[in-house]
């Protein structure tokens, strides 16, 4: 952990950067096919929009990437800011924004490490058949129920609640170990408090926005 958080954050940015991009590429030359696309959206859209939507998204790619890529660092930024504030609040460290921002880039590889599950998950375990079992995050609680019965509002927390989100958490206290010198309980309980507080004002949002618009 020691040698990976001092890694620099440029140089572990563009790493990051490097991996979304080629995952972004694989998972839509795979699933964006009109093959693929015609077998999820027929009889909900005609023929003909399906393949506008497909050129659609061919042509806008890299735009759609980019977009991708800059929300992925824009939630590593408020990650970062739920832990600056459990600092602030339970530490007496300078420069704690940076320290936090560090933390969670370098935490990143854990949701890097997910996509590439997922995406073989999707591709050679599981190939799904219809767009509700796209929805289902493999490894996460939603996994245990089936989504073409489940309640819209529920499917975003259950499928938060994976074991990718735990490795996460722990990845977080694992390097807040190294930039502050405590021990991982500490770090553990920091990381719980502030950025599952973050976590789930996410989720019941998340919750309240789909319930007012169905």
């Amino acid at each position: 952990m020691y040698y990976l958080y001092k890694i620099k954050k440029i140089n572990y940015s563009i790493l990051i950067v490097t991996l979304y991009v080629i995952i972004s590429v694989v998972y839509n030359h795979t699933f964006l096919s009109e093959t693929f696309f015609l077998q999820m959206y027929e009889g909900i859209f005609t023929r003909t929009q399906i393949i506008e939507s497909i050129n659609f998204v061919k042509k806008w790619e890299w735009g759609i990437i980019a977009f991708n890529v800059f929300f992925i660092f824009i939630k590593i930024a408020c990650v970062a800011l739920c832990l600056y504030i459990g600092l602030f609040f339970f530490s007496n460290q300078n420069n704690s924004y940076q320290i936090s921002f560090n933390v969670a880039l370098k935490s990143e590889i854990v949701f890097v490490a997910y996509y590439i599950v997922r995406l073989l998950w999707y591709t050679f375990i599981h190939i799904p058949d219809s767009l509700e079992e796209m929805q289902v995050m493999p490894f996460s609680v939603m996994s245990f129920f089936d989504p073409s019965i489940t309640e819209t509002w529920l499917i975003y927390p259950l499928n938060t609640l994976n074991i990718f989100e735990v490795l996460y958490v722990l990845m977080l206290s694992s390097f807040l170990t190294v930039a502050i010198q405590i021990k991982f309980r500490n770090a553990f309980e920091l990381v719980f408090v502030s950025y599952g507080a973050g976590l789930l004002l996410l989720m019941v949002a998340q919750m309240f926005l789909i319930l007012t618009n169905t």
